[in-house]
């Protein structure tokens, strides 16, 4: 007779400011190819008093602990961005060849109200290898991105809500530099999600696609377009089969035969806390106006997922593990994006704790692959735990 799967009920909280927060009571889900080995895993994944645990974040949460790795190594080429204290990026290239990158830094004040993400400028003109600070911007935010057009401009956005002076939980800064990123002007677009990405249309055009909704009634997308290098922008809604509101930090590409592609970051109905969000696909046929019922990429606390489509086809989801081994992991799909080779991911690089990630992956004219991530390398010497870093590698 086989054995019901037990999953034990829990109170999770979540941190914000400082203060824990009480959520919902919520479960871990089944994980494991088999029933028997759902069964194993739920009983070593219980008993844990999430209220210890920053949002959820066990170290452990949704992992296959049926398992053991065969690991083989290929050599790389990785550099630091900056001092200590640096953290999430944003990367691009511009025609010239030239990378840039734009990373936040935390001020560390104790007062949550003076907490302050400042956003700094990097250039690269060697690939990657060394990297030189071109600017301190007046710029504050989080988790940003940067855009690449091809008149040669640049476009950052960034997490607004509570990271600097003035800034409103519904609205998210978008910035233009025409210098390489070292002056920028700046609007304001309302709406609290905010990408992982920007996609740059064969017309030179702007798209950016986010949740409409997160933790309201919409299941939707939101479409956002530029036709004049981010300066304006027309708003529509990208109409998603499926019953999830809780998602947002979208990544998107519009692959080689047209099809747009795009990865959710979602929260598991009835539970709270990023130890229990994962990340969903879906495409849509229609250039946004309707999307596919999104399938299944990432298990719980795999999130951040930025989709690169690589020259020979093949797509690459790189992405920040919230629980053991703390890091940026990458996996691959041959089928645009149908299915992915989860048993076999690719360790991008390993944290000392749970704040890491954000990782951006471009790939060079040369073929190799360059990623920037964030990752807690100090974790023993606050306040500047952590750090910002960049690899050159190669997909065997």
């Amino acid at each position: 007779m086989k054995r019901r799967i037990v999953i034990e009920l829990v109170l999770a909280v979540t941190l914000i400011g400082g203060a824990y927060l009480p959520m919902e009571a919520q479960e871990t889900r089944p994980v494991g190819k088999t029933q028997e080995a759902q069964q194993r895993n739920a009983e070593l994944l219980s008993g844990y008093d999430y209220s210890k645990y920053p949002t959820a974040l066990t170290g452990y949460t949704g992992q296959d602990l049926q398992r053991v790795g065969f690991v083989r190594w290929e050599y790389a080429t990785r550099t630091r961005i900056g001092p200590r204290g640096n953290y999430k990026a944003g990367m691009a290239r511009l025609a010239d060849g030239k990378l840039v990158l734009a990373v936040c830094r935390s001020n560390n004040d104790p007062e949550p109200t003076k907490r302050r993400f400042d956003i700094f400028v990097y250039e690269s003109e060697n690939q990657g290898l060394t990297w030189e600070e071109i600017n301190e911007t007046p710029l504050f935010g989080k988790e940003p991105s940067m855009t690449a057009l091809p008149d040669g401009s640049l476009v950052l956005t960034a997490q607004h809500g509570y990271f600097g002076p003035g800034a409103k939980q519904d609205e998210i800064p978008i910035s233009r530099s025409e210098d390489g990123g070292r002056t920028w002007e700046t609007i304001v677009i309302p709406g609290g999600d905010y990408p992982r990405n920007l996609i740059v249309e064969p017309d030179g055009s702007l798209l950016m696609l986010r949740g409409l909704d997160w933790g309201g009634d919409s299941p939707n997308l939101e479409v956002c377009r530029s036709y004049d290098g981010a300066g304006t922008w027309e708003f529509s809604e990208g109409l998603v089969t499926w019953d999830c509101s809780q998602f947002g930090e979208v990544s998107a590409i519009r692959l080689q035969d047209g099809r747009l592609l795009a990865a959710l970051r979602r929260q598991v109905p009835g539970t709270s806390g990023e130890g229990f969000q994962d990340t969903f696909v879906t495409e849509s046929l229609d250039n946004g106006k309707h999307w596919a019922k999104p399938w299944q990429l990432t298990n719980n606390a795999e999130v951040h997922v930025y989709l690169t489509e690589l020259n020979d086809g093949r797509i690459l989801a790189t992405y920040s593990n919230y629980h053991l081994p703390w890091g940026t992991f990458a996996v691959v799909s041959t089928d645009k994006g149908k299915t992915w080779d989860l048993d076999n991911p690719i360790q991008v690089a390993l944290s000392a704790d749970l704040y890491v990630g954000w990782p951006v992956t471009l790939q060079l004219p040369d073929d190799s692959l360059i990623t920037c991530y964030a990752s807690t390398t100090y974790l023993k010497q606050p306040p500047e735990t952590t750090t910002c870093e960049v690899v050159r590698w190669r997909l065997p």
